[in-house]
């Protein structure tokens, strides 16, 4: 693996972290993670605990509607920015920096713990993160989190038809990747499902994000939009069900204990 630095990579990213991964695809991911969420909130007791919470945009809506929340993320630049913002809105928030795969909780304190926007694929200790996952969360608790898909359809249509060989040669042999400085894994969703099973939890519903559009384009033109929106419609249907819920770009958890 070659060297990396991922509290500097965030640290250096920190200053334009809100505007910069905005565009239409990944506002629809957001409200994906957000309805998913809000599914899962009803009844909710206790404390949850928002890992990779970045410049606290989740974390400071669930404190806003009045939950118990913790913010934790490996940057302090990015938690320095978060606790700025939750003192402008008037929020007392205990904000941690830490790794996900040593997190300073004793176990079972954590009634559920989130991580949008694929955290935890970018931890090269994964297997020690979810065991550190399940150990905080309390019996019957809830761990909801996006990782970055190995086998999402769209990446393999895009770079097997423009012939990017070096980059399809590499994803076939490998499943991590260093992009701009960023160490990311790419889980599969049958490979996934076993390492919940292996740290511990006894359900693991996993479905996809972004079946059929392409995250990282900064513009989607006028024509297209109209694309985005069907098929935003038929993923929204068929997000939990196979095949679909192992082609997305992202995979969507929710794991018991």
């Amino acid at each position: 693996m070659p060297e990396i630095n991922i509290p500097k990579y965030y640290d250096n990213l920190a200053s334009d972290y809100d505007t910069r991964l905005v565009n239409p695809q990944l506002d629809y991911m957001r409200t994906v993670e957000d309805s998913v969420l809000s599914d899962n909130l009803k009844n909710l007791h206790g404390t949850i605990l928002d890992v990779g919470c970045g410049t606290g945009k989740q974390t400071l809506d669930l404190a806003g509607q009045g939950f118990d929340v913790i913010g934790l993320d490996i940057s302090s630049e990015m938690i320095r920015i978060a606790k700025k913002k939750a003192e402008d809105a008037g929020l007392s928030i205990p904000f941690v920096i830490a790794s996900a795969d040593a997190l300073p909780f004793k176990e079972g304190c954590m009634s559920m713990l989130i991580s949008m926007f694929c955290a935890y694929s970018h931890i090269p200790e994964y297997d020690q993160a979810f065991r550190e996952m399940h150990r905080v969360l309390a019996d019957g608790g809830k761990a909801i989190f996006t990782i970055v898909n190995r086998w999402n359809l769209n990446w393999w249509l895009r770079h097997t038809l423009v012939g990017n060989r070096d980059w399809v040669r590499h994803a076939l042999k490998n499943r991590d990747f260093v992009i701009d400085g960023l160490w990311t894994y790419y889980f599969s969703r049958k490979e996934f499902k076993r390492k919940m099973r292996g740290a511990g939890f006894q359900k693991a519903r996993v479905g996809s994000v972004m079946i059929f559009l392409y995250p990282h384009l900064q513009r989607i033109e006028a024509d297209a939009s109209l694309y985005l929106r069907v098929s935003g419609r038929i993923e929204n249907v068929v997000r939990w069900i196979f095949p679909f819920n192992g082609l997305g770009y992202y995979l969507l958890a929710i794991c018991t204990k």
